[in-house]
């Protein structure tokens, strides 16, 4: 039987990337964008609607991975992000870059959300009865959403 590459992406293959550094995320959800539409009635037309194209909707970004025992760059800037709100909101936007990978580890799409910065942090509930890894989920707005490749 011949050496056959699948042609189609799996999902489980991709990156994080703040900046130049690669962070690890066991999952990542929230590549979405829609179109909102106004809806229009023409004059003296009840039974015709015209839907415009209105502006760019965008859905969270939102990052899961394992609670780390030690800090990296990106838990810092979280913090530091979130820590703001109760001083003098000084929040510092960066892009984040997610990238579906081929076998070769090359990007077969990329997505990158500019000027991102965290607006929520939450983690797993504590529970003695289950023996699962603590999850720390962060959700991120941003500016817009660019699509390469």
């Amino acid at each position: 039987m011949p050496d056959v590459e699948w042609p189609l992406p799996v999902v489980f293959h991709f990156s994080v990337k703040l900046g130049n550094s690669e962070i690890s995320f066991s999952e990542v959800s929230g590549l979405e964008t829609s179109i909102e539409t106004k809806e229009v009635h023409s004059g003296g037309d009840n039974s015709t609607v015209y839907y415009l194209p209105d502006k760019i909707k965008y859905t969270e970004l939102v990052l899961k991975r394992a609670v780390l025992k030690k800090s990296d760059s990106f838990f810092t800037w979280c913090l530091d992000c979130m820590n703001s709100m109760t001083n003098a909101f000084m929040i510092t936007p960066k892009p984040i870059e997610v990238s579906l990978l081929n076998a070769e580890n090359e990007p077969l799409a990329t997505w990158t959300f500019n000027n991102a910065y965290p607006v929520k942090w939450s983690f797993s509930t504590l529970d003695a009865m289950k023996g699962e890894v603590m999850i720390e989920t962060l959700s991120f707005k941003y500016q817009n959403m660019k699509r390469t490749k």
